[in-house]
């Protein structure tokens, strides 16, 4: 398949439209930090977690093996519907887990169903959207992708000051928000891909269970340890009475990882398809590019810090305002992993990602147990083992595709 120019207008209208979605995502960061207090803050981000966790074990892998699909399917003549079995499987298996869930629950804390039923669905539609919203935007129509986007981070809004003007202000509220405009994008992005004709042909493939499994256990794997690696602060320092830290952490650097994710997407959403329709050779300069948009975001975010915060929260944040580097580091390292991983699901070398990986956790689990020993686990230090554990999964990740591309790697796998 020929590599396509994108139009320098499509990349401005894809910039612009995209710094809107930034804009309404700190609205919404605003807005919900000044409503909510410290202590139902940092429920939020517990409740969140559990829910990104669902997502990053079992649907980001099968978002990752069907999006490297596509352009297969495409070139063959065969219909996208040829995914739903594959989707079918993993939503029956997904709620099973949530009925026997509310069973449980049920008999021993009543007062969990509604939190359940709200953490399970969340995980499974937020999958659904970005699995649709990826085969939108891979088939080069970047810019209905990007409107979507916005839809649905307006939204958030939206249904949140609806929710407020009837109930106060709490995780509940924030999370169920979230799903309410989640599940709102999920039919308009249904909608919109059941109208493509690479959607209407009528020829499916089959996948085997074998192969999908070959490609998503490895990204599984490594999903599990990359949510210990980043998110498991959230539930150990919870239970052990920190949760107005991780309120104020996880606010805080939200604010930074908002910035650089709104990068992220943009960039993300014009080179991404390159990654795919070049087999992977893209790869050195999406990285390069990355880099350079990692290091500029962290020199404005150094010198504006107060500000930033200041304007997106409450005062009370201010003082911890250079918190929002960890942010930024953290998810400038996932817009790294992520086309790191793009290529190896393209060269079926996925099996690599969970040798790196564990070393980032062993990384992270000594850095974090240095910070214990020596009493300095706090609101400024929860972050290290996070940023060095993503340096060294970057690191690694890169040396198994520069491996790759100078054809040492085989014989390894020999």
């Amino acid at each position: 398949m020929k590599n396509q120019v994108i139009k320098k207008s499509v990349i401005a209208e894809v910039a612009f439209v995209r710094i809107m979605v930034v804009v309404l995502q700190l609205v919404f960061l605003k807005y919900y930090t000044h409503y909510t207090d410290f202590y139902e803050l940092g429920i939020f981000y517990f409740l969140l977690t559990i829910s990104y966790s669902l997502n990053a074990f079992l649907l980001v892998p099968l978002d990752y093996f069907q999006q490297s699909q596509l352009y297969n399917l495409k070139e063959k003549g065969l219909s996208l519907k040829s995914f739903f079995k594959i989707n079918v499987w993993v939503l029956k298996m997904v709620l099973s887990g949530l009925l026997l869930s509310l069973i449980v629950s049920y008999f021993l804390k009543p007062d969990y169903c509604l939190i359940i039923t709200l953490v399970i669905i969340y995980a499974i539609s937020s999958y659904l959207v970005t699995l649709i919203r990826g085969f939108i935007n891979n088939l080069e129509m970047r810019r209905t992708a990007i409107y979507c986007l916005a839809l649905e981070y307006l939204l958030k809004i939206v249904y949140y000051f609806i929710y407020i003007h009837f109930f106060k202000s709490s995780a509940v509220v924030i999370l169920l928000s979230l799903l309410s405009a989640s599940l709102t994008a999920f039919v308009v992005l249904f909608y919109l891909v059941s109208r493509l004709k690479e959607y209407k042909l009528t020829t499916v493939k089959k996948f085997e269970s074998k192969d999908v499994l070959a490609i998503c256990y490895p990204i599984s794997i490594s999903a599990f340890l990359n949510w210990i690696q980043l998110q498991s602060y959230t539930l150990l320092l919870v239970p052990l009475g920190l949760t107005e830290v991780v309120g104020i952490y996880a606010t805080v650097a939200n604010v930074g990882s908002g910035g650089m994710n709104a990068y992220s997407t943009i960039f993300s959403q014009l080179f991404i398809p390159n990654l795919y329709k070049t087999t992977g050779s893209f790869i050195k300069k999406y990285l390069l590019y990355g880099l350079i948009s990692i290091l500029i975001v962290l020199i404005v975010s150094f010198f504006f810090s107060k500000m930033i915060v200041g304007l997106l929260t409450k005062q009370d944040f201010i003082k911890y305002s250079l918190i929002i580097m960890y942010g930024i580091l953290t998810e400038g390292g996932n817009l790294l992993i992520a086309a790191l991983t793009v290529y190896l699901s393209i060269h079926n070398l996925t099996k690599y990602s969970i040798k790196v990986a564990s070393a980032g956790i062993a990384a992270f689990f000594v850095s974090f147990f240095v910070l214990y020993l020596t009493h300095s686990i706090g609101v400024f230090t929860i972050g290290l083992p996070m940023i060095i554990s993503q340096f060294l999964i970057c690191t690694g990740l890169t040396l198994v595709v520069y491996k790759d591309q100078n054809e040492v790697i085989w014989q390894v796998t020999k």
